[in-house]
């Protein structure tokens, strides 16, 4: 069973967001599709990770909170969690370098759809961990 800390899942959404941003900035730049096809890459692979680890702690987290959130609440996040993955797994298959190349506008529209749906997902799992943080032990850690 694997141990992550809540600093580790704060420290790869900082970085989710730093890449999305990134990102978004290099789609209103004349960056170039190898250029924007490398930094979706970054981007993919620090989500795939964080995922690995967070998937199910941030549940826990949410579910232990207090004075606590309804469990009614943490099945919307969840919900609209699996929908924001389902899209993003959708996004990542159809832009592949060879699209980015094809299609870049299309790229870019896609891509300003998307990103700022990411970053707000960010942002509310990082308000959970802060509030489980503030209510816990500095030293935390989520087990799943």
């Amino acid at each position: 069973m694997a141990t992550t800390t809540i600093a580790e899942l704060r420290r790869d959404h900082e970085m989710i967001d730093i890449l999305a941003r990134r990102l978004s900035g290099l789609l209103e730049s004349d960056a170039s599709p190898v250029d924007l096809s490398n930094a979706l890459d970054h981007l993919l692979n620090c989500v795939a990770e964080h995922l690995a680890r967070e998937d199910t702690a941030i549940y826990a987290l949410a579910l232990s909170a207090k004075p606590g959130i309804s469990r009614a609440k943490v099945d919307q996040v969840r919900d609209e969690f699996e929908r924001l993955k389902a899209h993003w797994q959708d996004y990542l298959q159809f832009w592949t370098p060879a699209q980015i190349a094809a299609d870049r506008a299309g790229f870019a529209t896609a891509s300003r759809a998307l990103l700022p749906r990411l970053r707000n997902r960010v942002k509310l799992e990082e308000s959970l961990l802060v509030a489980s943080a503030l209510q816990s032990e500095p030293s935390l850690q989520v087990r799943h």
